[in-house]
């Protein structure tokens, strides 16, 4: 049945010649062919072995960029030295009970405990200068 694209249609002979040639009419002169590789007897499949391995997932952890805590940032500032600075707690709301001197003492800026040091340097992808 003709097509209305009369144009793309090939004569019936043009067909017939490239049948009876079998496969090799069809692959252009100079190219070379397609090697296809087969893995070797000792090395996994690809489709056994799982998507990355531990040994891969730890390379790739240890390349990308590491992400501060931002709940920690926002309430710690780190010194020149590596130490953390922080606001007491306790003065946001009921002041009336305290005493001006207890509320004058919780104004000051006071450096992290050296029980939670570590652990917030670690969050804050800090590192401490060594003595």
């Amino acid at each position: 049945r003709p097509s209305a694209r009369g144009s793309e249609m090939l004569p019936r002979s043009l067909l017939f010649a490239c049948l009876l040639a079998g496969a090799s009419a069809f692959v252009p002169t100079g190219v070379a062919p397609v090697r296809v590789l087969v893995p070797a007897a000792g090395a996994p499949s690809l489709a056994s072995s799982p998507a990355m391995s531990s040994v891969m997932k730890k390379a790739k952890a240890a390349k990308r960029k590491g992400k501060s805590s931002s709940a920690v940032a926002k309430r710690f500032k780190v010194t020149a030295t590596g130490k953390l600075l922080r606001h007491s707690a306790f003065k946001s709301h009921i002041l009336t009970k305290k005493h001006p001197l207890r509320k004058q003492k919780l104004r000051r800026t006071l450096q992290a405990d050296e029980s939670q040091l570590k652990t917030m340097q670690k969050l804050m992808l800090v590192v401490p200068k060594k003595k």
